[in-house]
């Protein structure tokens, strides 16, 4: 067999190129138990002492493969108590979770892992996610992309940083990955789902991409250089996207004079629209809908609207353009029974609840609080009309006064988790905090209940 490549020399040298792996900073590993996780873990603890790092572990179960899934986790187990790595196990039943919004499985697994990766990292105060996106997956990535339909942003492939996930085995093919594990003789695991041809990204690995390499042998690296160039090119267009118009606060949203973005280049008026509406926490659009709304901004009509997805609507009052929330606002989400500690799903949000002694002092939070024990199950819900609660150290207000005194924005308010008992008494409120009645003292036993944002689906 050839020299097999310097898998920790690349994945530092990408690092480096791209700031992911600062000095001393703890990185929470993404661990499937699949070769390019194996590689990403080993890799980690390779360049650890050089960069004075702390490599933890974590591992998802989503139900859906059922005795493969258990030897998975048995397997990344084993694995890093070898090694003497610190590893979070965390499962979700994501099939069901499908079922109940709606969405497909894949995105719904990919919603459900990412929020335990993020709670996992919060938790264990790791400074990055690392996940193992490889030179192959981002291939593959953009020709899913130009199959779908894409414009520029489609085309830079998947980042290298997004947030605190950080991918730094991109400049690595899978075939450099594999040749290297079997050099050290590090074994891995391999996903029976990866060779279904139901899902459409092991199509293209299964068929367009060794004729690709027919080609180009070195495709994956060739395409790698060349996105590098394209996001060059999309960063230049977003900062000249930046540029500050006259943008006026609106009760329900913003507007601005419609002859302001049409007077800007177009690929420059896509992208300010696009963070105009990232603004508004919209931050999914379809080129149909940026068409229209540069449509709308260029023709004469004082009183043309259209709706966007997600309870937007765009509007022309005479020479202004308005872009204004809760044009259709979603309705309240199901209330959910919590049986007792543990992860749940919820909308939009990951609500945690974890029996633990209240820490000393206790600091709450609107999204972090400790609560005294009560007896389970207890709900969570959206608001309802009379609910109130006192936040430590203030008032005793309904929680419709204390979002609009915290400035909550409005179309976020149905959506935002409230936990209450038995009795159905507010016990705490995403965005708000505990209600100081129930809060529990230092030193005592308590109900640790943590507010999460799921992360919105990106890239792959």
């Amino acid at each position: 067999m050839k020299n097999p490549t310097d898998l920790p020399g690349k994945l530092l040298a990408f690092s480096d190129e791209h700031a992911l792996l600062p000095h001393g900073c703890t990185v929470l590993c993404a661990l499937s138990g699949g070769a390019d996780s194996m590689a990403l873990l080993t890799g980690l603890l390779a360049v650890a002492e050089d960069r004075d790092l702390t490599v933890l572990a974590a591992h998802y179960d989503h139900q859906l493969r059922g005795e493969e899934s258990r030897r998975d986790a048995d397997f990344v187990r084993d694995w890093c108590d070898r090694l003497g790595v610190p590893l979070t196990l965390g499962t979700g039943a994501v099939a069901d979770r499908a079922a109940e919004t709606g969405q497909g499985i894949e995105e719904t697994a990919r919603a459900m892992r990412y929020a335990f990766l993020e709670e996992t990292a919060a938790r264990l105060g790791a400074h990055a996610i690392a996940t193992a996106h490889n030179a192959d997956d981002n291939a593959e990535t953009v020709l899913l992309h130009l199959v779908r339909g894409t414009g520029l942003d489609g085309l830079t492939g998947i980042p290298p940083r997004r947030g605190t996930i950080i991918r730094p085995l991109l400049s690595v093919t899978r075939s450099e990955i594999e040749d290297w594990l079997t050099a050290r003789a590090i074994p891995w695991v391999t996903d029976s789902s990866n060779q279904d041809p139901a899902y459409a990204r092991n199509r293209i690995r299964r068929d367009v991409m060794p004729v690709l390499r027919a080609l180009n042998p070195n495709f994956s690296q060739t395409l790698a250089a060349n996105l590098r160039h394209i996001r060059e090119d999309r960063a230049f267009l977003e900062g000249l996207a930046k540029i500050s118009l006259d943008v006026e606060e609106e009760e329900d949203g913003l507007s601005l004079a419609a002859s302001d973005l049409t007077a800007l280049p177009r690929p420059v008026a896509v992208r300010w629209v696009k963070q105009t509406l990232a603004r508004l926490d919209r931050h999914q659009i379809s080129a149909v809908h940026l068409d229209s709304i540069l449509d709308l901004a260029a023709k004469d009509s004082p009183s043309a609207q259209i709706t966007l997805p997600q309870g937007l609507l765009v509007r022309r009052t005479y020479d202004r353009l308005v872009f204004a929330r809760d044009a259709h606002p979603a309705p309240p989400l199901t209330p959910k029974a919590l049986s007792g500690p543990g992860v749940y799903p919820w909308g939009d949000w990951t609500v945690t609840l974890e029996e633990v002694l209240c820490p000393d002092p206790p600091l709450h939070g609107p999204y972090d609080c400790w609560l005294r024990p009560v007896p389970f199950p207890l709900l969570l819900r959206s608001r309802r009309t009379g609910d109130s609660l006192r936040l430590p150290g203030r008032a005793h207000k309904t929680v419709k006064k204390w979002h609009i005194e915290e400035k909550l924005p409005r179309h976020l308010r149905d959506s935002l988790p409230v936990l209450t008992d038995g009795r159905d008494r507010v016990l705490a409120a995403a965005g708000l905090g505990p209600d100081e009645t129930h809060t529990a003292r230092s030193g005592q036993p308590a109900l640790h209940v943590r507010f999460s944002k799921t992360i919105p689906y990106e890239g792959t």
